[in-house]
């Protein structure tokens, strides 16, 4: 009796447990791609303008002139930065919110960007093109705060002078809260020690992670009710106004999880998760009852040293780190893989175009959701140093098209193939975890997916062999170069040459 009572309660729990996940619907997001747009950067802004930390004024709507530019190469997302009302005051160490990280009020449209009406307008003309719309949304922080004045400064609902709103790590009775905002406790004071694998524990402290400031930006209270419910009703607000497919979470790692789930059951859509950590274990526990998807941080730790000669990783370690992600994660088609972002050097400062190549392969060819970073296509961009370089000529304002570059026209390429071989959304193939690494070595990486052969390295290797049941001889798919690559065939054995570094796509359906 007592062993049936065991499992009878066994089941409960795997019931409950079943039963307490979140039923967002995220197949529409199975196949797709991603362009990600910083809106003050891209499109529409200044002539002249100096980028750094400075507002550009790229806008909502040039964005939406945009659209068929990008469907152009094939991408059937967007994603786009924050466009709630930022502060409007300088910070002291990153001046402006040009990047719309800093919310003054969640509940507004920053008039920098535009308007509401231009959103309704974005998000109808993706629509009308049968592309899903992304937006980034920050519910861990305001934008900086140093004194009682930038707190009452705030919108109707998070402006409380007595700081309820906010944690208040390390606040002893006798401070007034006016002389905390002078030094507020900030995970900064633990950064070094957390990051980037976060070993709770002695030295790294996930309650000053939780509960500490990221630098002077107002932390949030996720504990308190009303500010808890500001922001759940903000979220379905936005949702349902601007009808949004997708959200980007930024700084998700800050933000407990008993709230992520609330957050993403406001939702109601599929949301990619920003936490910046290398630890997998960590990495996978915020997917499932908390959040539908992640930035795949873990992987990314490998793209830029295994794609050039020489890194820290090569491609051993990088095939290993995917294949383990299939074993601990809820679900790693749901996982967002990219090569370049707004936070970091772009790919092209300390790589050669023809790595860019086989790193955009990979993103676009292994399961997932790939996104890929705006100006990547735009050699100008792509090498500027400022990673948030604008999109648009500096002395004309005119906006910089780079879909007939080597890089706009790789993609293009790529999107095409994914569309042919079912990858893309509605194809028999867009949901299926398919990549499974073939073979490997330090300067190259083969993998199978959906009836394809991938082969990528970082330029260094001349030769990979595989085994296959396919010789690709005459089903090479169309990359530049693939018509002068050297194939050779032993019964299951396959060696293509790589003497010029360039990625491989072959068809193994007529085999």
């Amino acid at each position: 009796m007592r062993t049936f009572i065991s499992i009878l309660t066994l089941l409960i729990t795997i019931i409950s447990a079943v039963a307490s996940k979140s039923t967002v619907d995220t197949s529409q997001w199975l196949g797709r791609n991603i362009y990600f747009i910083l809106i003050d950067r891209f499109a529409g802004g200044d002539a002249g303008c100096q980028n750094g930390m400075e507002w550009c004024n790229g806008n909502i709507r040039s964005v939406t002139e945009q659209i068929p530019y990008i469907k152009k190469m094939g991408f059937d997302a967007v994603w786009i930065t924050p466009v709630v009302e930022q502060v409007e005051w300088r910070d002291n160490w990153n001046g402006t919110g040009y990047h719309g990280y800093w919310a003054k009020d969640f509940n507004k449209i920053d008039p920098h960007f535009g308007t509401p009406n231009d959103l309704m307008e974005l998000s109808q003309t993706l629509k009308d093109n049968n592309m899903l719309f992304m937006l980034d949304v920050v519910a861990n922080h305001v934008g900086p705060i140093h004194s009682l004045e930038d707190v009452a400064n705030l919108a109707d609902g998070i402006n409380s002078v007595t700081g309820e709103q906010f944690h208040q790590l390390a606040h002893f009775e006798d401070v007034e809260f006016e002389e905390y905002l002078k030094d507020p406790y900030t995970m900064m004071e633990a950064g070094d020690k957390c990051w980037p694998n976060y070993e709770f524990g002695e030295g790294c402290d996930e309650n000053v992670i939780l509960e500490g400031w990221f630098g002077d930006l107002g932390d949030l209270n996720h504990e308190h009710e009303e500010m808890a419910g500001y922001l759940l009703k903000w979220i379905r607000n936005m949702q349902k106004t601007y009808d949004i497919d997708g959200f980007r979470l930024d700084t998700a790692l800050y933000i407990p999880k008993a709230f992520l789930e609330k957050f993403q059951e406001e939702a109601r859509v599929y949301i990619t998760g920003e936490v910046v950590t290398y630890n997998e274990t960590l990495h996978s526990s915020f997917q499932g009852p908390a959040l539908t998807g992640l930035l795949n941080f873990p992987v990314t730790e490998f793209v830029k040293p295994a794609f050039s000669i020489g890194g820290s990783a090569n491609f051993v370690d990088f095939a290993a780190r995917l294949e383990n992600q299939k074993l601990i994660y809820e679900d790693v088609t749901l996982l967002t893989n990219f090569v370049d972002n707004h936070d970091g050097d772009r790919f092209l400062t300390n790589h050669t175009v023809g790595q860019l190549k086989n790193a955009l392969v990979w993103s676009n060819m292994w399961h997932g959701i790939p996104s890929f970073y705006y100006g990547t296509e735009v050699p100008a961009v792509a090498e500027a140093t400022d990673c948030r370089t604008s999109q648009w000529d500096a002395e004309s304002g005119e906006f910089l098209d780079g879909s007939e570059t080597e890089i706009g026209e790789l993609v293009t390429k790529l999107n095409g193939l994914r569309t042919e071989f079912g990858l893309t959304f509605g194809g028999e193939k867009a949901a299926s975890l398919g990549s499974v690494v073939a073979a490997d070595e330090e300067g190259w990486m083969a993998f199978e997916r959906a009836g394809l052969m991938v082969v990528v390295s970082n330029e260094g290797a001349e030769k990979a062999c595989f085994k296959s049941d396919c010789c690709p001889g005459e089903e090479l798919l169309g990359l530049e170069g693939e018509d002068s690559v050297g194939v050779q065939c032993d019964r299951d054995n396959v060696c293509v040459e790589l003497g010029g570094g360039i990625p491989l796509v072959f068809s193994m359906e007529s085999c």
